[in-house]
C-alpha cells in the first residue's frame, strides 16, 4: 500500500485527517503544529482506518471511531507501507 504524507497546519485538535485517491492511494495530511509523538500517533491512527476498510463502510464515523480506539496498531505493524513524503 503506498501512502503520501503531507505536512500541514491545522488546527491542533486534528492530529491527521486521510483522503482516499483515485488511483487507490491514500494520503495522509498531519498536523505540523503538533509534536512528533503526536504527529505519529495521528498517522498510525488514519493507517488503522485504512487498515479496517474503514473508507469503504456505512457506519457512522463515531460508531468507527469507538471501535478503533480499543485497537490501535503500532509502527511494527507497517512492514506493507510505502510511505511518501511530500514537502
Amino acid at each position: 500500500m503506498n501512502v503520501i504524507l503531507i505536512y500541514k497546519s491545522m488546527p491542533v485538535e486534528i492530529k491527521a485527517l486521510t483522503h482516499t485517491n483515485t488511483d487507490g492511494t491514500y494520503t495522509i495530511f498531519v498536523n505540523s503544529l503538533v509534536d512528533h509523538d503526536v504527529q505519529v500517533k495521528g498517522v498510525l491512527h488514519e493507517i488503522s482506518h485504512i487498515q479496517n476498510g474503514n473508507f469503504n463502510s456505512d457506519a457512522h464515523a463515531d460508531v468507527l471511531e469507538h471501535l478503533l480506539h480499543n485497537h490501535e496498531i503500532k509502527e511494527s505493524d507497517l512492514p506493507d507501507i510505502q510511505f511518501f513524503v511530500v514537502a
